[in-house]
Formats: structure tokens, sequence, C-alpha cells
């Protein structure tokens, strides 16, 4: 499999949120809400209100992924703080050939604390995050950050956005230390088109689409669940619908090394919660992913 299935630190490749899921994890240039620390903290400034967040994916190999976190406005200035995880159990253990004496888990954590500031149609945001892996009985620390910065243009039409995510590093493991998924992303999102659905119920639809590209930096974890080329560019594009301001309709496809090209996903937005699913097909056989959130917005 590809990197973004790879263990190690490699879970930080994993979107974190239903709604990056959903989008194939395109979102450089697309608010996402308190999840935007783990994809471009920049585009924290573009949410019109404060915001908390909780989701929970269904991830193949009875891995599950957890996620917390909240942002808050303030004039220029946006701040965000997040909890993310994910954990492996029933590992059998052996110290020999032959029956097992016990099981382990394995699992990885990042703390998170992201600060953004606008300036007109341009922000600029970083995100620092505290790093934990623990397999068996060995456990180790770390640290990264992500940069990025990002445009509104022609009345909020266009969004561009540019981010080095998770450049930093970790303790040794043993007699190593894990690398880090280093990545270099930009990409836009575009509104395509507003028009009303025909009949007594008149819906508003807008239509947007985005691209994005992804290079990975550096030498990215390989092992069981990497391909080969998991050092390649992606590319990634998608479209979204936005419905009366209610539902939400997302799609994205990958092209480059992955086993999770297709995604689709939507969101139900009522008053001040929104929630979200996704729906991750893996084209190998592995299984299918499914991702779960709630939102609450505030101010």
């Amino acid at each position: 499999m590809t990197q973004d299935t790879a263990s190690g630190m490699d879970f930080l490749n994993i979107g974190p949120s239903a709604q990056i899921l959903a989008l194939g994890e395109g979102t450089v240039a697309i608010p996402t809400g308190s999840s935007s620390i783990y994809t471009n903290p920049s585009l924290l400034s573009f949410e019109a209100r404060s915001g908390i967040q909780v989701n929970y994916s269904l991830w193949i190999a009875n891995v599950n992924n957890q996620f917390a976190a909240f942002h808050i406005n303030r004039d220029r200035f946006t701040f965000g703080f997040g909890v993310y995880s994910t954990q492996a159990d029933d590992f059998e253990a052996r110290d020999q050939p032959g029956l097992s004496t016990g099981s382990f888990s394995i699992s990885y954590f990042s703390l998170s604390g992201a600060a953004a500031y606008q300036l007109g149609p341009f922000s600029v945001g970083i995100t620092g995050q505290f790093l934990r892996e623990e397999i068996f009985q060995l456990r180790a620390k770390g640290y990264a950050f992500n940069f990025g910065t990002s445009a509104r243009l022609y009345d909020g039409r266009v969004t561009a956005g540019f981010s080095l995510n998770n450049i930093g590093t970790m303790e040794n493991l043993n007699e190593s230390s894990s690398t880090l998924p280093s990545l270099l992303k930009a990409g836009a999102a575009l509104q395509l088109v507003e028009f009303t659905t025909p009949g007594k119920n008149d819906l508003p639809v807008l239509l947007s689409t985005f691209t994005e590209f992804s290079r990975p930096l550096g030498n990215n974890y390989t092992g069981d669940f990497t391909a080969e080329d998991a050092d390649d560019d992606y590319y990634t594009i998608g479209l979204s619908a936005d419905i009366a301001d209610l539902f939400q309709l997302y799609s994205a496809y990958r092209f480059g090394p992955t086993e999770r090209p297709f995604s689709l996903g939507m969101g139900l937005l009522i008053d001040q919660i929104k929630v979200n699913y996704a729906f991750i097909p893996f084209s190998t056989g592995y299984g299918t992913a499914h991702s779960f959130g709630v939102e609450y917005y505030f101010n």
C-alpha cells in the first residue's frame, strides 16, 4: 500500500476530519473549521465564527483515529488548539517463534497549537505540534511545525493556499527515529457557478471546484504498507456543492501514489451545528474507511 496507509508517524498524512477526507485532503485552499490547524493554519483567519470540532474515523485494519479542536477569532488574530490521535490494538507479541506471549497496542499522538493573522485578503499561520509514539514498551517524543499562507481574491470567489507541513523531528524509538511525513502543498479553490433549482422550493446551489499539488519532502516513512513510489508527487481535484446553506456534497479524486484515490462525503448544517461524513474506499480491497464529525460554531 502507499504512504497514506503506512504505519508510523504517517498518521499525520491522514486528514483528521470527515470534511478533509471527503475532499481527498486537497484542502490547502479550503477552510475546514478547526481542522485547518493540520492542513493550512492560515485558513483559520477565513472562518466567519469561532468553533469547536470533534471527529472519529473508522480506518482500515482496526485502526481508529480521534480528533478534537477549537479555534477562536479575535479581530485579525485567530488561535486554535487541537488533539489528534490514532491507535491499533491486539498485536500479538512474541520473543521467539511459536505461541504469542500476549498482545500490545500501537498509538500515535499530536497535541497542537496554532495562530493565524489576517491582513486584507491575505493570511499567514503557523502550527506547533508535540508528538508522541508508543509501540509495545518503546516510546518516543518529538515536535513538528506547519506553516501556511493563503489569499482570498475576487470577492472571495477564488482562494489560493500554500503550506509546509510536518517539519520537525522525533527522538529515537529503540535504535532509530521515525521520519515525519513532511509535505509541500499548493492549491486553489474556485466558486464556479450559482443557480436556483426549478420548482416550488427554489433552492440556491453553489458549485465549487478545487485542485491541489502535493510533494513529499525528504525521505518519508517506508515500511510494510508503503509503496516504492511513495515519495512521488500527487495531484488532487474535486467538486463540492452547497445547497441552500443547508446541505454540502463533496467528491474528490487523487492522481498519484495512493490506494484511496476516490472519496465522497456530505455535510448537514443546522443553525450553529454541522455534521460531516466521509466515505473512503480503498482500491486494493483492504476495505473502506468511514469518518464522522460534528462542529459547533459560536460568536
